[in-house]
């Protein structure tokens, strides 16, 4: 599972960055902001670039992958391996 490595809403609102005015400006959507605010990195690689953006900071940055058996063999047993 994708996770956020630190409050990222937290790092947007010290940027400047508000749910208004994201929403107003488009920048992120108010899923997308619902979603940051509560640690949920479920969001689209657009929005991703768009933090990266903000935050002056690389994708590696800001998430990491960590492991999930439970998850792991779900999606593997999808994908027939």
């Amino acid at each position: 599972m994708i996770k956020f490595k630190f409050d990222v809403s937290g790092a947007l609102k010290t940027a400047g960055m508000t749910s208004y005015k994201a929403q107003k400006t488009g920048i992120l959507s108010q899923d997308t902001w619902r979603k940051i605010k509560n640690n949920n990195a479920n969001i689209s690689m657009e929005s991703l670039n768009r933090i990266c953006a903000i935050l002056k900071m690389q994708p590696e940055h800001l998430i990491y992958y960590e492991k999930s058996e439970e998850e792991e063999k779900e999606i593997l047993d999808k994908f027939g391996k």
